[in-house]
């Protein structure tokens, strides 16, 4: 019989390790708040942070309930908190402290594709898919009809 790892527990492992100097921790993606940069099944990797995080950074955080959450950031405050945003949501999460950030992603393979911060495809979403945010719901709309039409 297989035994699922919980996912908590699975994520609380991952944190251990990379405290204890291990880097570039694949994880698989579960769930749509990323699309369409990352998909359910695509795989992240992740280091400890090595430098103050910024706007469109992609990070592992847990929320005031415990619950471990991967978006992208959307801007640092002066205060010491962060406004965070899933790639397919449209609304703002605040994260209170920067000290709720356990990860950040420096790699992903996305539909089997390695990419990286640099590449075309990172940058896009790092930079013009944040700009786009009050557009994103009518985006992914036609997106999904353009799709319908193949």
């Amino acid at each position: 019989m297989t035994k699922l790892l919980d996912t908590k527990e699975f994520l609380d492992t991952v944190c251990e390790l990379l405290n204890q100097g291990e880097t570039s921790i694949a994880v698989p993606v579960a769930g749509g708040s990323m699309v369409p940069f990352l998909i359910h099944g695509d795989t992240v990797y992740l280091d400890l942070l090595d430098s103050p995080v910024k706007r469109g950074d992609i990070v592992l955080y847990t929320r005031t309930n415990g619950r471990y959450i991967l978006h992208r950031v959307y801007k640092v405050n002066k205060d010491g908190s962060c406004i965070m945003v899933g790639d397919a949501q449209q609304e703002l999460e605040l994260l209170p402290s920067l000290d709720m950030i356990h990860a950040r992603v420096t790699a992903a393979r996305h539909k089997g594709k390695l990419i990286r911060p640099g590449g075309w495809y990172w940058t896009a979403y790092r930079y013009l898919w944040l700009w786009l945010l009050p557009f994103r719901h009518r985006l992914m709309h036609l997106r999904g009809k353009l799709g319908k039409r193949k």
